[in-house]
């Protein structure tokens, strides 16, 4: 069983691996996970709403041989079909379907019990690694016993860790005072601080956090940051960094989060990302002068 604490530093996000329009194939998804795990890479997020359950079924498919060198992360909360893989371009319409009618999240614990258990069913376990609350906020938890059902699947050893993905303090907070969260995933990204008071929470509590949508300052940093070439050549190490490698590294030093989760269908778009790791000892000496010239 992986721990926490050795959860690695780069994680595999897979919202588009099994959706329609990006859809991976076995052996494509699988030369990733090769690649990743060749790297020292663990973990793996995903969602029972991520190609409606296509997600976890390829993941099975793709790790079974080595489970036990991967942790794995799944969520439920967003409206959701629960039915065969035969069934999936149906699922994924039907879900589409569910979200524009204004179906709402789901928290409740008998609904968590039934998504958790369906999802171990996708991804061809009894324990999940980690089960998480997905994108709640406030007011969708207000009345429900989501907490309690937390507690009931860790009970139930349907997952090893309980936890919450979302941007919504209050919603940590609660969750870490509940006893029911020993992890956190949120939104992070460079020369935002918007996530600085979870991260700080978390910190306090030695709660691991994992960020996602690291990449979302990109398009609008392409500029800036292709004309800060000549500063960065004369930075130590940091000659050759791109900038999405520059949005990986400084997540990891400034922010100190725990890891980066980013989505990739590509292998020479993996090998580039986790080069990101390379500029992390060099990144904090530069970090200021970088920041002012990209701010």
């Amino acid at each position: 069983m992986i721990l926490l604490k050795q959860l690695s530093r780069l994680g595999i996000g897979t919202s588009r691996a099994g959706s329609l329009g990006s859809r991976l194939s076995t052996d494509q998804f699988g030369d990733i996970i090769r690649l990743a795990a060749d790297n020292c890479i663990n973990l793996i997020d995903t969602a029972d709403t991520y190609g409606s359950g296509d997600s976890e079924r390829l993941i099975n498919k793709c790790i079974a041989s080595n489970r036990s060198s991967f942790f794995v992360m799944t969520k439920a909360g967003i409206p959701m079909f629960h039915t065969p893989e035969w069934l999936s371009p149906l699922n994924q319409i039907g879900k589409k379907i569910k979200i524009k009618a204004g179906v709402k999240k789901n928290y409740t614990a008998n609904y968590l019990l039934n998504s958790i258990r369906q999802s171990n069913k996708r991804l061809g376990v009894e324990s999940a690694n980690a089960f998480m609350l997905h994108e709640p906020v406030w007011d969708e938890l207000v009345g429900t016993n989501a907490w309690e059902g937390l507690e009931l699947i860790r009970q139930a050893g349907l997952a090893e860790y309980t936890g919450v993905s979302t941007n919504d303090y209050r919603v940590v907070e609660e969750g870490i005072r509940s006893g029911q969260v020993q992890l956190v995933q949120t939104a992070v990204s460079w020369h935002d601080d918007s996530a600085n008071a979870i991260i700080d929470l978390c910190r306090a509590h030695q709660i691991p956090v994992v960020a996602n949508q690291v990449l979302r300052p990109y398009k609008s940093l392409v500029d800036r940051f292709a004309a800060t070439a000549s500063e960065r050549s004369k930075m130590d190490g940091l000659e050759s960094m791109s900038l999405i490698q520059f949005l990986i590294a400084a997540v990891l030093t400034e922010k100190k989060v725990d890891a980066v989760l980013f989505g990739t269908s590509d292998l020479a778009h993996l090998k580039h990302n986790i080069a990101s790791l390379d500029y992390t000892k060099a990144l904090p000496r530069y970090l200021p002068t970088l920041n002012q010239l990209l701010a």
